[in-house]
């Protein structure tokens, strides 16, 4: 004979298993989403660089004016709330030389673009995420005018955001507020000399600009 606390303690276990596996189907399927992109629009300031042209103009400061900036990344879920990041990032503006008590001399077109690799770590459980991120990389300084190089110089990042999930996982969106760094030449010069001879180095400036900016997240 069946006890009804037979009955009763089964009717309760299967309850709480039909119940719990659309949340246990929900969970597989946000989990299984391992990559994003992120195609992102912005605004960016700074980027002054103090010069020396050794006579043939007084002394002043390169600047890149504010600008609309944009780019994208690639993210991989590779751990507990954290990612991995590629990302590409460009800003279209002008340059201008400055000296003072002179008005700014515009120098032309300019492009800084970056590409660096580097991750997010994400904090929290909910669909609102705040995220502090890393990156290394290079930066390319595009003059684009004849006659004028491009270069390329070791740089990095840092900053913080948040990023919100819709209720599908698939789709989201993103701000980031961002610092870019950048190391170039100064232009001045050091000379120094001791048992093994005489040395010359090159100074070092950096080329420091801001960022903020939002974007679309598309998980997969």
């Amino acid at each position: 004979m069946i006890r009804p606390s037979l009955v009763l303690l089964a009717g309760a276990g299967l309850a709480l298993v039909l119940a719990a596996t659309p949340i246990q189907a929900q969970i597989v399927e946000v989990s299984d989403k391992r990559f994003e992109i992120t195609p992102y629009a912005g605004y960016q300031w700074g980027g002054s660089l103090d010069t020396d042209l050794g006579g043939v103009a007084p002394d002043g400061s390169l600047h890149l004016k504010d600008s609309f900036a944009w780019g994208v990344i690639m993210s991989f879920l590779a751990y507990d709330n954290g990612a991995v990041e590629l990302t590409y990032h460009r800003q279209d503006t002008d340059i201008e030389f400055r000296t003072r008590g002179a008005a700014p001399t515009p120098l032309g077109g300019f492009a800084m673009n970056y590409l660096q690799v580097g991750g997010r770590q994400q904090f929290g459980n909910g669909a609102l995420k705040p995220f502090a991120s890393i990156s290394l990389g290079i930066a390319l300084l595009d003059p684009g005018q004849d006659g004028l190089e491009t270069s390329m110089r070791f740089s990095w990042s840092f900053g913080g955001g948040a990023q919100y999930m819709f209720a599908s996982g698939r789709v989201g969106l993103r701000t980031d507020l961002k610092m870019w760094l950048t190391p170039v030449p100064s232009g001045e010069y050091q000379t120094w000399c001791d048992f093994y001879g005489c040395f010359v180095s090159e100074g070092t400036s950096w080329v420091n600009q801001g960022q903020v900016s939002g974007g679309l997240v598309f998980a997969f």
